[in-house]
């Protein structure tokens, strides 16, 4: 039982992903979302391959962060990249090879990469067909 529980709960020992220094003059914003009851606003970013994505299929080196707003001030960097070989460390819960990091606006950690299983597991749901990405094909070029 301890061995299927560590299974589930597998994950990157390492950060692979990387913080997105300057996402936001380097990035192209892909859509955005607005929950103005919540005064919450998600802002995807995505690079030039990310943002070269056909029929929800993203290539290699394709880097995407969702920047969370509240009240107007940046609360977190949600960042995936998929390259080769990524993503295997998540075992039953991998989504292609995509990795995950959560991150503070100031480059610290909300969720390091050892505890990313949380967000492969969530991304499962977004299904292969998607290539694991919430709102794919849905971006505004």
């Amino acid at each position: 039982m301890k061995y299927f529980l560590l299974l589930l709960l597998a994950a990157p020992a390492v950060d692979r992903v990387g913080f997105p220094e300057g996402y936001r003059e380097k990035l192209r914003v892909l859509r955005t979302s607005e929950k103005t009851d919540k005064q919450e606003v998600k802002v995807i970013y995505g690079n030039e391959a990310a943002a070269a994505a056909k029929d929800g299929v993203y290539p290699y080196g394709s880097l995407l962060v969702m920047e969370s707003r509240k009240a107007g001030a940046v609360t977190g960097l949600h960042v995936m990249r998929k390259e080769r070989g990524f993503g295997e460390a998540y075992g039953p819960n991998r989504t292609g090879e995509w990795e995950y990091t959560e991150y503070k606006p100031d480059g610290s950690y909300i969720t390091p990469p050892q505890k990313s299983e949380a967000c492969a597991t969530c991304h499962v749901k977004a299904g292969a067909a998607k290539d694991f990405v919430y709102g794919a094909g849905s971006a505004s070029r």
